[in-house]
């Protein structure tokens, strides 16, 4: 069961992802900035409390000694701490990014073999949620890796928001929702959303459609989540 992982009444979060998919452009001061403007333009106040970082943020191998997953020197040189430490002062909240595999979906260290130490890395940084994909790994894990995880976030005693991609993995394999329900806050049900509209009116047909009446498991603490609003999304280049 989900212990301390945040119960939110609302799931607004603003994600670097969108507006600068070009990931390279991934800074540590472009995410203070990022914050700066959710504080003062209003949007704090009405409810976007989350800066979420998505793939690539890692360096492309883990501490030697430690294993510890390791941010990109170049583009976070003062470190996830300083980073979490900036936005809470904003009364905001940071999130990052993982994946239950091998690697993540760009090719960074994945969490496979390393969900306990990378749940108390994140607690010790101060995160406050946590996205898991699930790329480089089989259908069969999914059952397995987030509660899994889940457990491991749990037990660091930090409040963090499990945001899961487990039943988009398995559209149509009739995922188990009141299980995602039970470890996960918030999941992504259908396809990641693309810089054009027909994208969207299929992310709209496939909730209107409700196949696996995923509506009937939200609540407070679980949302179905049908990804980000592409504001400001123009050329998409990857890692």
């Amino acid at each position: 069961m989900k212990e301390t992982t945040t119960k939110s009444s609302s799931s607004l979060t603003y994600s670097g992802l969108t507006p600068y998919r070009v990931f390279v452009l991934y800074s540590e001061k472009l995410y203070m900035d990022m914050a700066d403007r959710l504080a003062a333009d209003g949007y704090r106040d009405a409810g976007y409390k989350y800066v979420n970082i998505d793939d690539c943020w890692s360096s492309k191998e883990r501490d030697p000694k430690t294993l510890a997953l390791v941010p990109d020197p170049n583009r976070f040189p003062s470190g996830m701490k300083k980073l979490a430490d900036y936005v809470h002062s904003k009364g905001l909240k940071l999130g990052i990014y993982g994946d239950m595999g091998t690697k993540t979906c760009g090719g960074y260290p994945g969490s496979k073999f390393t969900m306990e130490l990378d749940a108390k890395t994140f607690a010790e940084w101060g995160i406050d949620s946590f996205k898991m994909d699930g790329c480089y790994s089989t259908t069969k894990d999914f059952t397995v890796a987030y509660p899994i995880m889940e457990f491991y976030l749990n037990k660091t005693g930090r409040p963090i928001l499990f945001s899961c991609s487990w039943p988009a993995y398995m559209q149509s394999s009739d995922p188990d929702y009141p299980r995602i329900a039970k470890y996960c806050n918030i999941w992504r049900n259908y396809n990641d959303i693309t810089d054009s509209w027909d994208s969207v009116k299929l992310i709209i047909k496939y909730y209107g459609d409700d196949k696996y009446n995923f509506s009937q498991v939200a609540g407070p603490g679980n949302f179905n989540d049908p990804d980000m609003a592409s504001l400001g999304l123009g050329i998409v280049l990857r890692c």
